[in-house]
């Protein structure tokens, strides 16, 4: 399985997934079950747990944060 860690590039898209996709560095990772404005930090998790809707919240290098649906891998050639 692969997982997301700190430092990682991803694909971002602001505006709640709406954006144009941009690159962005993972700072943190929290997961924030239930709403909870603080989470429990994480230095990796799997990519399909990331995924799975509002739980993971991650900080970008870029200023912003993300809920896991905006986030992806990036394209490895």
């Amino acid at each position: 399985m692969e997982k997301l860690r700190i430092g990682d590039k991803v694909i971002w898209r602001g505006s709640w997934g709406k954006d144009a996709p941009q690159v962005a560095e993972v700072e943190a990772i929290e997961l924030n079950e239930n709403g909870m404005k603080c989470g429990q930090p994480f230095e990796e998790i799997e990519w399909y747990l990331v995924q799975d809707g509002r739980n993971f919240v991650v900080s970008l290098t870029n200023g912003h944060w993300a809920y896991g649906y905006q986030i992806s891998r990036p394209v490895k050639y």
